[in-house]
């Protein structure tokens, strides 16, 4: 599972307990990996709590990611990751409204 190369061995053992192991199975790591680089971008130092809290946004596209970060940072103005570390429900902003 390719999870594994982005995360320490407890956070992955969390995961696994967290996740079922066939969704965990299903994701694909380009798309991932997309959308971890975008987190990096912004220098969002939290990931692996993303990845534990909201993985499915690992499965969002990742320009559509971006995009919501910037109406995310422009509404909370400097320091706008730090806020985020702070209050992690800000991450539901970034999901697709299905």
């Amino acid at each position: 599972m390719f999870l594994e190369k982005y995360l320490s061995k407890e956070n992955f053992e969390t995961l696994l307990e967290n996740y079922d192991e066939r969704y965990l199975n299903s994701l694909d790591e380009k798309n991932f990996l997309e959308v971890y680089k975008v987190f990096k971008k912004y220098d969002f130092y939290f990931i692996n709590d993303i990845i534990l809290k909201y993985l499915d946004l690992f499965e969002e596209d990742s320009k559509d990611i971006e995009k919501r970060i910037l109406i995310i940072k422009e509404n909370l103005g400097d320091y706008f990751v730090f806020k985020i570390g702070k209050n992690l429900e800000f991450l539901e902003l970034l999901k697709t409204k299905k």
